[in-house]
């Protein structure tokens, strides 16, 4: 049996955004047990741990867009609409605008003020809500049709 690179690249689909969806829940899980910084210290090390659940998060919200923007194998897979796969893509993209805006922010902070900050939190905080949107679109669509 011939395997084409399409079917092949179409089973990492659900692979993938499980494993983003499962990395996600460590880290939630990890950072609401975490116990608070012993009193009396500067809370460094609580401080770094809570920089990596951070970086862990935002892999894991990677890997969930990444996963879902794969197009599904024949046979398997969710199949997504254009508009939905272009959802997924602006997910994909905003993690890295936000870092990059955040360092420019961080360059430029005297000239920018409050503004750039602002604009940062908006793109980071939209991406999860693109993702919600376009898998509830997708799960409305399956609800629709089967109803």
């Amino acid at each position: 049996m011939r395997w084409s690179l399409r079917t092949v690249l179409g089973s990492l689909q659900l692979p993938v955004a499980g494993a983003g969806v499962a990395l996600l829940a460590f880290v939630w899980w990890t950072a609401a047990t975490m116990p608070p910084p012993p009193p009396g210290s500067d809370g460094f090390a609580h401080g770094l741990a809570g920089f990596f659940l951070l970086v862990f998060g935002v892999v894991g919200f990677v890997l969930l867009a990444g996963g879902l923007l794969i197009p599904p194998g024949p046979g398997y897979g969710v199949h997504f609409t254009r508009r939905q796969r272009w959802l997924f893509a602006y997910a994909l993209v905003a993690p890295a605008l936000a870092v990059g805006g955040f360092l420019a922010t961080v360059v430029l902070s005297a000239g920018l003020g409050g503004l750039a900050g602002s604009a940062v939190s908006l793109v980071a905080l939209t991406a999860p809500l693109a993702v919600l949107v376009g898998v509830g679109w997708r799960g409305a669509q399956v609800a629709a049709a089967r109803f």
